[in-house]
């Protein structure tokens, strides 16, 4: 049986959600109860990370999110209805760490601490030195392969984010963008 065969093994997730597919590379990992949201009729091949006990992932109905594909929250992850995301994006809602070197030096620290005392490597990082603001992906997006997509961002509705993009601005709805940092290629018609 091809990748393409593969089906619903990870549906211990979400047992009441009757119509998404969730496939092989599917996962989620940390603290996600009472965190996450799935629409209907999705199909899910995708890695949900929270780092913390905050952060929130919505995502909407028909939407389709590809292998090797990582939302990480600390704040909050929305996806729209009818979305495309392909292989190997990254959609990220902080900065992991803090822009002051002493900072990112005290994490380490703390990370050699905890995962010689056998924790989670970022189970006592400060947090309160990192920047985190929420993504908002509207509907009817396509997210091309290996796209970046940072902290702060909406993607407007029925854009298009070319392969290896990385997004850090706001995309308008119904346009094509891409490069890195990504910026508007053309307009889209739509109806």
């Amino acid at each position: 049986m091809g990748l393409f065969r593969k089906r619903n093994t990870k549906k211990k997730y979400f047992p009441e959600n009757k119509t998404t597919i969730f496939l092989d590379n599917f996962s989620i990992k940390g603290d996600w109860k009472n965190k996450v949201q799935i629409g209907e009729n999705s199909m899910l091949n995708c890695n949900l990370i929270f780092e913390s006990d905050k952060g929130n992932i919505k995502i909407g109905d028909r939407t389709f999110i590809n292998a090797d594909t990582f939302l990480i929250s600390r704040n909050s992850i929305e996806i729209g209805n009818d979305v495309t995301i392909a292989w190997g994006c990254t959609i990220y809602d902080h900065n992991s760490h803090s822009i002051d070197w002493k900072e990112r030096r005290n994490d380490l620290f703390r990370q050699l601490d905890d995962y010689r005392n056998g924790n989670d490597f970022i189970k006592n990082k400060n947090w309160d030195t990192v920047k985190s603001r929420p993504i908002k992906i509207e509907d009817k997006v396509w997210l091309g392969f290996n796209v970046t997509v940072l902290s702060g961002v909406t993607i407007g509705e029925g854009a298009i984010v070319g392969a290896c993009s990385v997004v850090r601005e706001d995309v308008e709805p119904w346009t094509i963008v891409a490069g890195n940092p990504a910026k508007m290629v053309k307009r889209i018609k739509h109806d």
